[in-house]
């Protein structure tokens, strides 16, 4: 049980932060020991074959992170509000009976500490480690070094985080931890740990679901509030994003697992509860989204003369429904994508409802990721392209620049090509019959026009001669645009 109201009492009126227990060398050595055999026994845990069945790991393991859990509560309600002493704190939480309410109340703890005393919140840099003289750099050097001891408990990368192995061996859904989850699915076989999970599904799951949603809605409060604090002064805030997405792996594992047993899925699709009231938001005639569906659903149906459109079956996390229908699971709809992109950019945004699908559905499938490298590359100019598929070699870029020609994109001077003689062709003369049946003075008019004819058909520069120039300049080989 996490005591919150204890670890958000100030250590003193005076100082509500208390001391910064790195300066007293042997108070901080016995906690960062205590850490230490923490970790070492977790990682011998982790490390040795069937330790499930060594009862005599488990217990070291488990005493030596209790012992880091009092000595660091310990020193969080009597001595110092400290950031890295506070990360420890919500790590051991893991490896009590109730490790994901804890977490829950943990996180809970962070949030409150970073709003209420974060201008006196230890790590606190001492004057004489300073390195600037102005209020701004001084300030901007001292959030700096408050947060840089979380990057141990938020990590660097998806799997450095403090919470990221810890997770995969607690229970999840009974018995089913999240490790044998990335198993099955590593396996082909996540069918029938679906199954079990179904079996297994109780009161207990849909505490744990709401106790990791309440986690992550508390690290996303935590990383707003600390570039809040952040922006004023310049500093660089520590992104939450690993830890985060450590928490949203779990939920959306219970969500495969388990979607099934809920009547209907409590969260939205950033894990938040979905109040009742607003499970059926009444749906705006003038909205965007609605006229867009509406205009989407008048061209889905094809003539009988179009070929079938293609057609892609999606379950949509949160339907739009009238308020006064009941409220039933997401049942799966289709999706007409043929023949209704109006440009690249509506083309882009179909695809990014395609990754989000695939986020939410396939959490540790590339597929998403790799839409949204192509929406991203999609934008790119081709030397920025380039740049980044190349990784900034330049030897590599030279060689593509100078196969393709782009590294030299002046045109070449053209010889000039000598234009040829054409004659154009006689026009023919009336036929005999046409004449015959023409009067006197029609037949003395077209007698009087051959002389005519036959004289321009012989003489080289007739005014014909302009118009086959014409038709030869307009197809040459100069007007072709590079």
């Amino acid at each position: 049980m996490v005591n919150i109201d204890s670890l958000l009492a100030p250590i003193t009126d005076g100082s509500p932060s208390g001391v910064y227990l790195k300066l007293d060398r042997s108070a901080y050595r016995a906690l960062r020991n205590s850490y230490n055999a923490a970790q070492s026994s977790f990682r011998q845990l982790v490390e040795t074959p069937d330790a499930s069945s060594d009862q005599a790991l488990l217990e070291s393991n488990d005493d030596n992170w209790a012992q880091l859990r009092t000595a660091t509560y310990h020193a969080l309600t009597q001595s110092s509000k400290d950031l890295e002493l506070l990360g420890w704190y919500i790590t051991s939480q893991l490896f009590t009976d109730a490790p994901y309410r804890n977490l829950a109340d943990a996180t809970q703890v962070l949030l409150s500490t970073v709003e209420q005393f974060w201008d006196s919140l230890n790590p606190f840099l001492p004057e004489d480690k300073l390195k600037s003289a102005e209020e701004s750099g001084i300030a901007r050097e001292r959030a700096e070094f408050r947060m840089k001891p979380l990057l141990q408990l938020v990590g660097e990368t998806h799997d450095t985080t403090a919470l990221y192995m810890p997770l995969q061996l607690i229970s999840l859904i009974d018995d089913i931890t999240f490790g044998d989850y990335l198993r099955a699915e590593r396996n082909g076989s996540l069918g029938e740990i679906k199954t079990k999970a179904q079996n297994l599904f109780n009161a207990d799951t849909q505490d744990t679901l709401m106790d990791l949603a309440q986690t992550y809605q508390n690290l996303d409060a935590i990383e707003q509030a600390i570039a809040q604090q952040c922006q004023p002064v310049n500093a660089t805030p520590v992104s939450f994003k690993f830890i985060k997405e450590n928490i949203a792996e779990l939920i959306n594992a219970i969500r495969y697992l388990t979607e099934d047993k809920f009547s209907k899925w409590p969260l939205d699709d950033q894990f938040r509860l979905i109040a009742e009231e607003a499970q059926a938001p009444p749906v705006e005639s003038n909205s965007p989204e609605t006229t867009y569906q509406a205009t989407e659903n008048a061209e889905v149906a094809p003539t009988s003369s179009e070929p079938e459109a293609e057609q892609i079956t999606t379950t949509p996390l949160l339907d739009s429904i009238p308020a006064n229908e009941t409220h039933q699971p997401a049942a799966p709809t289709t999706m007409n994508i043929a023949g209704h992109i109006q440009n690249r950019d509506h083309a882009f945004h179909e695809l990014r409802k395609l990754a989000d699908y695939f986020k939410q559905t396939e959490p540790h499938s590339p597929v998403p990721f790799l839409l949204e490298r192509a929406i991203r590359w999609g934008y790119l100019s081709l030397p920025e392209l380039l740049q980044e598929m190349t990784g900034g070699n330049s030897q590599v870029l030279s060689h593509i620049n100078q196969l393709t020609g782009m590294d030299n994109l002046e045109q070449t001077i053209l010889k000039t090509i000598p234009e040829p003689q054409s004659v154009p062709e006689p026009i023919p003369t009336a036929s005999a019959p046409e004449v015959q049946n023409t009067s006197n003075e029609e037949s003395q008019s077209a007698t009087s026009i051959e002389p005519t004819t036959s004289e321009q058909s012989d003489t080289p520069n007739t005014t014909n001669q302009p118009e086959v120039k014409t038709t030869q300049s307009s197809s040459g080989i100069t007007d072709f645009e590079w």
